[in-house]
């Protein structure tokens, strides 16, 4: 009875979308150009993981949104091999009719042909965080999740740190795609 329970929870209960403050959403995404690296978990596709590199710029739009685009090049996690490069391009958007409520769109590509995308809105905040509620694919992995939970942490005043973690039918960590990015500029 108690799983049956928490396996309702985990995939038929969403958390609400959130007021985010413009000055919050622009604090934790301050516009520059970042370097980073980020380390993804084992998939179907790529047994052994990845590492990969980033770089990264974010804009602020007239309308107090964020804009990120987010170069990557992925490698083998254990035999260094270059496998695939990409673009990810992530939009921070408040719509008129949702208050403050943030949502989070994005779309990568590779050889611009679109590979992976998600959606979803804030459930969350502090003073240096925004947590994320998310559906969507990688084009990492064969599967679709409904269930990803993304946070992204103002660690100092030049680094941010982004966790994906995507939770399987029973509620485990399936995938972990942690990034942590410097600005350089």
């Amino acid at each position: 009875m108690i799983i049956t329970i928490y396996l309702l929870f985990i995939h038929y209960y969403k958390s609400s979308a959130i007021d985010v403050e413009p000055s919050l959403l622009l604090h934790i995404l301050q516009p520059g150009i970042y370097t980073g690296v980020s380390d993804y978990s084992e998939t179907d596709i790529y047994k052994n993981g990845l590492i990969c590199k980033h770089s990264v710029t974010i804009s602020k739009t007239a309308n107090n949104d964020i804009d990120v685009i987010n170069n990557v090049k992925a490698y083998d996690k254990i035999t260094n091999k270059f496998e695939v490069e990409g673009v990810r391009k992530v939009s921070f958007r408040y719509k008129p009719n949702h208050n403050n409520n943030l949502f989070k769109i994005s779309q990568s590509y590779i050889n611009d042909k679109l590979v992976s995308s998600s959606y979803g809105y804030a459930t969350g905040k502090t003073d240096n965080s925004l947590s994320f509620n998310l559906s969507g694919s990688w084009h990492i992995s064969n599967k679709d999740y409904t269930s990803m939970y993304n946070t992204i942490t103002r660690t100092d005043n030049n680094t941010i740190n982004t966790i994906f973690t995507h939770l399987s039918f029973i509620g485990l960590n399936e995938l972990v795609m942690d990034e942590k990015y410097t600005m350089v500029k």
